[in-house]
């Protein structure tokens, strides 16, 4: 998900909500789409996909054994 967000080939979403918060520090996005109702499911599935170009790769984080068992998976 964090390619496709650092890409920007999906969406400009990441851009613009930086830009609301941070550059104008107007706090007022205009999010494509602009509601939530009209995110398809396929678009969420794009974000959740595996990024097939050079240079990019599945972000492999370490165990961590020593989680508080609050922090663990329930599942």
């Amino acid at each position: 998900m964090v390619c496709h967000v650092m890409r920007g080939k999906l969406s400009k979403d990441f851009i613009e909500g930086c830009r609301a918060i941070l550059v104008d520090k107007d706090k007022n996005p205009k999010w494509e789409p602009s509601k939530l109702e009209l995110v398809s499911d396929t678009f969420v599935d794009q974000y959740f996909s595996r990024v097939n170009e050079g240079g990019w790769e599945d972000l492999k984080l370490p165990a961590r054994f020593n989680l508080p068992a609050i922090a663990l998976a329930k599942l």
